[in-house]
């Protein structure tokens, strides 16, 4: 799609509408600008368009334009031999010969799910992969073969000081578990380590708003409203310790299987742009008809949402939503409607597209 013009869009407050299609047009025509094969960039732009279809623009396409940079520093392989260093039945080690992340990502999860269909549980490290985006693509798409998935990376930035530290050696660690239903919705977590995703601050940084002051602490230890000044600074772990040892444990899990970076070895994918990342991913499935009969668990698994969504609501509350609902139902109305996309990240993109000759109009 070599245009995206004002026809595609309608203005909102601070918002311009996109259709998804377009959206998706728009960035995987980047991506083979820069040499990334139609394959994987059509497959890459699918999966940052889906991550604004849920309203996690955080993890969307406005990490484009970095991928962009490290695409055109040459610390990103654009075509790269995404190929299984070693595995038994039910385990692999995939190396992602330093491709984009995304690509990467789906690779070594299709690798865990043909083992869980074959072999039963199974379980695949990623070593040399980058930013993968919103975890919850990944361990989603086991449901559609009636397996539960798992989906957990380490950071492409350290952000996050251990608990009583002054340094930053950790990223925010996302993990993902995903759990098919029968009639009705999957249940999908999706979190970061954090109060809130580093996404989400660049977001506020781009678009000029405050962010809330238990999201992160400045360069000057204290707390901030400021998204520009807390990205000098560290995002907070959620839950305090607790958190700080969940995005360690997360952070150990997807790099020293592997040999992927962890700790001093990570790099900062906004500011180096000169050395590859080698980040961490891992990838799990466990086939529910290896444990029990489909028919009952999606009996159960149905029977125990209804009761959760069923609970007395406290006051103002109109719905009780399991987690990844919300996005569920948010991706099927914006499918319809269109996505919005901040105008300033609308503009950036605008302007990535003009540095590589696209045709475009704003």
């Amino acid at each position: 799609m070599g245009k995206v013009g004002n026809s595609l869009m309608r203005e909102t407050t601070g918002d311009v509408i996109i259709p998804a299609k377009a959206l998706t047009g728009f960035c995987s025509e980047v991506l083979m600008k820069l040499g990334v094969p139609g394959e994987q960039a059509t497959a890459i732009a699918g999966n940052l368009v889906a991550a604004d279809l849920e309203g996690v623009a955080s993890h969307g396409v406005v990490r484009l334009p970095i991928y962009v940079e490290r695409l055109r520093a040459g610390v990103v392989n654009p075509r790269p031999d995404v190929r299984v260093a070693s595995e038994t039945a039910t385990t692999a080690v995939v190396d992602g010969d330093n491709g984009m992340g995304q690509w990467v990502g789906m690779r070594a999860m299709q690798t865990a799910i043909d083992k869980g269909l074959s072999a039963g549980c199974a379980f695949v490290s990623v070593r040399n992969s980058n930013h993968f985006g919103a975890a919850a693509y990944y361990s989603r798409m086991a449901i559609a073969h009636d397996m539960i998935g798992f989906s957990f990376t380490i950071g492409g930035i350290n952000h996050m000081t251990p608990w009583g530290g002054a340094e930053a050696i950790l990223g925010n660690n996302p993990l993902s578990i995903a759990l098919p239903a029968g009639e009705e919705r999957p249940v999908v977590l999706d979190m970061a380590c954090s109060v809130a995703a580093r996404g989400k601050i660049i977001v506020a940084a781009k678009d000029g708003t405050p962010i809330p002051d238990d999201w992160a602490i400045g360069p000057d230890g204290q707390a901030t409203t400021d998204p520009v000044e807390a990205l000098k600074g560290f995002v907070l772990p959620v839950g305090g310790p607790k958190g700080y040892a969940l995005t360690l444990m997360i952070g150990l899990l997807s790099t020293m299987l592997s040999g992927a970076a962890f700790g001093s070895e990570v790099t900062n994918m906004y500011e180096d742009l000169e050395r590859v990342q080698n980040v961490g991913h891992l990838f799990g499935v466990l086939p529910i008809a290896c444990f029990m009969p489909i028919e009952i668990y999606k009996k159960r698994i149905d029977k125990a949402i209804r009761e959760i969504r069923g609970v007395p609501r406290a006051p103002g509350v109109e719905r009780i939503y399991l987690p990844g609902e919300r996005e569920q139902i948010l991706a099927e109305a914006q499918s319809e409607s269109g996505i919005p996309i901040k105008s300033s990240v609308w503009a950036e993109l605008l302007e990535v597209g003009r540095s590589l000759d696209m045709a475009v109009e704003g």
